[in-house]
């Protein structure tokens, strides 16, 4: 991990004195001017510092801290365009994600430039892992928690399992230890444990929003569309900030095979709000195109396909979901229907 310093960002003034000098042989100053902003466009509501980081390391750098008010930041940055490297700039703030800007081959001969906005959001961290902050494990389950988790680095997932019963039995709301036993009954297929489990650690702990997701995406593998249904509205309702919009494409699943098609398209419809560039979801335009197609909206039903392939060219089900959108409206007795969504 790269230790940083961060410093304020320098007035422009200050910043253009002395460009066009070269700090190297082969180096030379130019000015970056540009903006971080969150996915909706407005300024970021935590302090954020750039930051430059180069494959060879050595060129990775701390930047300026941009405007608290306005997002902006000004940064004079020393180019060495003999080195053989690639350089991003990006945002850095603990909970935070953001995009990258390449600047290891900007033009020199432009000695101020205006760089795209950075993007920011909020991380989400993998419903299933089993990793919990530094403090955060209640004291009683403690000892059998860190038990559990170095059988689980061994792979010694019985001891695990033995390790984490004793932990929710020190300590029964200890909602962290209930999902991790649901993530390992899972992976161990014993879903109706994992089921359990999971409903006992939201039980525990409504506001943790782990088990929410880990409950309606196993019941979607169970074909549980009713219970599918149930929580992925509770994840929706539990989940204000709307960390997990793909919470209304499985909310549309689910009522999209209890046969609500208008429940359906309105929920994938709301996530397609949440999200309107594809970004965080791009399944959503495949379920919009299968929703359609049942209304019998060929058309609609093709454009939404036809966007989704465009999106998700890489999906793991492309071949079969680009011949069902290839054949829509044609006999299909010989085709496989793909699943809704690829969990």
């Amino acid at each position: 991990m790269i230790r940083t310093r961060m410093f304020p960002a320098a007035s422009l003034t200050v910043v253009l004195l002395g460009l066009g000098q070269l700090a190297s042989a082969d180096s030379y100053s130019i000015v970056l001017k540009g903006k971080v902003v969150t996915e909706d466009g407005s300024p970021p509501p935590v302090e954020v510092a750039i930051l430059r980081q180069c494959s060879d390391i050595q060129g990775s750098a701390p930047g300026p801290l941009a405007n608290k008010k306005t997002g902006e930041y000004i940064w004079r940055m020393d180019i060495d365009y003999s080195a053989c490297r690639e350089c991003y700039i990006y945002a850095e703030h603990k909970g935070w994600t953001s995009t990258r800007i390449e600047v290891q081959s900007l033009d020199i001969n432009k000695p101020v430039q205006e760089l795209p906005n950075l993007v920011i959001r909020e991380s989400v961290v993998d419903p299933y892992q089993l990793v919990l902050p530094e403090g955060s494990t209640p004291g009683k389950a403690k000892s059998e928690w860190n038990a559990a988790m170095k059988a689980l680095d061994a792979h010694n997932y019985d001891e695990t399992a033995r390790r984490l019963q004793n932990a929710v039995a020190a300590v029964p709301k200890f909602a962290a230890g209930w999902h991790a036993l649901g993530v390992l009954a899972e992976r161990s297929n014993k879903q109706a444990e994992a089921k359990d489990d999971y409903e006992k650690a939201i039980a525990a702990d409504p506001k943790l929003l782990a088990p929410y997701v880990t409950l309606t995406r196993l019941q979607l593998k169970m074909k549980d569309w009713d219970g599918a249904s149930k929580a992925a509205d509770s994840l929706i309702k539990a989940d204000s900030k709307h960390l997990f919009p793909e919470a209304y494409v499985h909310l549309a699943v689910a009522r999209y095979h209890l046969k609500d098609l208008a429940g359906a398209e309105m929920a994938v419809r709301e996530e397609m709000r949440l999200d309107p560039k594809g970004t965080k979801v791009r399944r959503a335009e495949y379920v919009l195109g299968r929703i359609l197609e049942a209304k019998g909206d060929s058309a609609g039903a093709a454009e939404h396909m036809a966007k989704y392939l465009q999106l998700d060219p890489n999906a793991p089900d492309i071949v079969q979901v680009k011949a069902h959108a290839d054949n829509l409206g044609k006999p299909t007795a010989n085709l496989i229907e793909p699943e809704l969504e690829v969990l």
